[in-house]
């Protein structure tokens, strides 16, 4: 009888595993490094117009924070966007390698363990190339697209010019993230 349970505790944690890798659920850890990235990222532009368009910091400083707000919410959002479908073509990759590690470092294991090894291993791999290249690429074109907007900006009112490049590039992100499709 206990065998049963254990071999039915076994197949619980693989079908967990399988759910887990195709998941979009983001842990803590990464969710407050997508947050903090994010709200980096989209407080940078306030020094080019505090300092380039001489708006001053405490007299829009409402205006700013409502923009950055919505600027981190949104970038955040195509961060984890885009590590969804970065890590499962990263882990397709990966695969044979981790394997192929896991199967020389575990030769007495049974398949069944090497094989679920494997899986955990290459699910945090892909996990964390995913999150890398989800903030790397994202940043990169959330600034690209905020030059691109500032410059055809440039003649309207510099309140102006911050409130649509702000959230223009953000939107524009979270809209390309998705893959141009809408929900």
């Amino acid at each position: 009888m206990p065998a049963k349970k254990n071999e039915g505790a076994k197949k619980m944690t693989e079908e967990e595993l399988l759910l887990l890798e195709s998941s979009r659920h983001v842990s803590m850890a990464t969710s407050a490094l997508f947050y903090g990235n994010a709200f980096i990222v989209s407080a940078l532009p306030l020094w080019l117009y505090w300092r380039i368009q001489m708006l001053d910091p405490l007299t829009y400083s409402p205006l700013f924070v409502i923009f950055v707000c919505v600027s981190t919410y949104l970038v955040a959002y195509a961060y984890r966007n885009l590590q969804h479908t970065m890590k499962y073509k990263i882990a397709l990759r990966r695969e044979g390698v981790i394997s192929r590690e896991v199967a020389q470092e575990l030769s007495k294991e049974n398949k069944q363990e090497r094989d679920t090894k494997a899986s955990e291993k290459k699910n945090k791999v892909a996990d964390r190339e995913a999150t890398a290249f989800s903030i790397f690429y994202s940043n990169t074109l959330y600034f690209f697209i905020l030059l691109v907007l500032f410059w055809f900006m440039r003649t309207f009112h510099p309140v102006v010019n911050f409130s649509i490049t702000t959230s223009g590039s953000a939107f524009l992100l979270a809209f390309f993230s998705t893959g141009g499709k809408t929900k």
